[in-house]
């Protein structure tokens, strides 16, 4: 993935907050819906964004489609882009990243 997709579907507040939700456990739409002030169609949105940079993952259950944090992506990114600054490189030192992943 190119770092520019990336910040751009993260640049969004609403789509931060379904991170940080997702974070917490997986939802299917009409959950996340009931978090904020938006329509379906709008979250639904969202979450395409984010599934396309492959940030979020999905799976069928029945009817009911389940989304999902993709951590490890997710953790990746954020190491690989900001290791390029020195200020930050020291963040995601061997034994620092693993503390990131699993937050």
């Amino acid at each position: 993935m190119k770092f520019e997709q990336f910040f751009q579907a993260m640049a969004d507040e609403t789509r931060q907050e379904i991170l940080l939700l997702l974070q917490k456990h997986d939802y299917c739409v009409g959950e996340l819906v009931g978090q904020f002030n938006l329509s379906q169609p709008t979250i639904s949105k969202h979450l395409l964004v984010l599934k396309n940079v492959g940030l979020v993952k999905d799976k069928r259950n029945g009817q009911k489609v389940i989304y999902s944090l993709n951590k490890e992506l997710l953790s990746n990114c954020c190491a690989e882009y900001f290791k390029k600054f020195h200020c930050c490189g020291h963040l995601f030192a061997a034994g620092v990243e693993e503390k990131v992943i699993k937050n």
